[in-house]
């Protein structure tokens, strides 16, 4: 699996895999569109590393870093999206584990995310990645979510 940054050229291949996203989109309370719109829009601003994880031409998962939280300092995941079409047989497991070994770790040994507290399975997936409870907090766009942490020793 590659994992590289996004750029402005892959607009075309972003929106394509966010549109085939319908069950994370109604999950989030939006319309397909309202969803491939804000994603290319937070993909596309900057100030996060925004990646696209593919096989051959193929965009699998895409994640979104915020690498040093202005306020926590810790590196944040913005977002992490596996297409649906590969759920439930692992892949998500080890798309993750890559993420964390070269995208992450260099940078920090602090993560932080947060989940939709509706959403069970992406919270029993976290869990079994090593996070843990942390908070209740509210996303810019006003979403309740529950803050998730994960510390590695150095």
């Amino acid at each position: 699996m590659k994992i590289r940054s996004y750029t402005g050229s892959d607009k075309d291949r972003l929106e394509s895999f966010l549109r085939r996203q319908v069950t994370f989109a109604a999950m989030n309370g939006q319309t397909i569109d309202a969803f491939c719109v804000e994603n290319v829009a937070d993909f596309e601003a900057g100030g996060t590393v925004s990646l696209l994880m593919e096989t051959d031409d193929d965009v699998v998962a895409i994640a979104d870093l915020l690498r040093r939280h202005p306020t926590d300092g810790s590196l944040w995941l913005g977002l992490f999206v596996v297409d649906e079409r590969f759920h439930g047989n692992g892949i998500a497991q080890t798309l993750y584990e890559q993420l964390e070994q070269e995208q992450m770790l260099p940078h920090h040994s602090v993560f932080r995310l947060g989940v939709l507290p509706h959403n069970e399975r992406a919270y029993r997936f976290w869990r079994r990645q090593g996070y843990t409870y942390e908070k209740e907090s509210v996303t810019a766009r006003g979403d309740r979510v529950h803050v998730l942490i994960k510390t590695i020793d150095p």
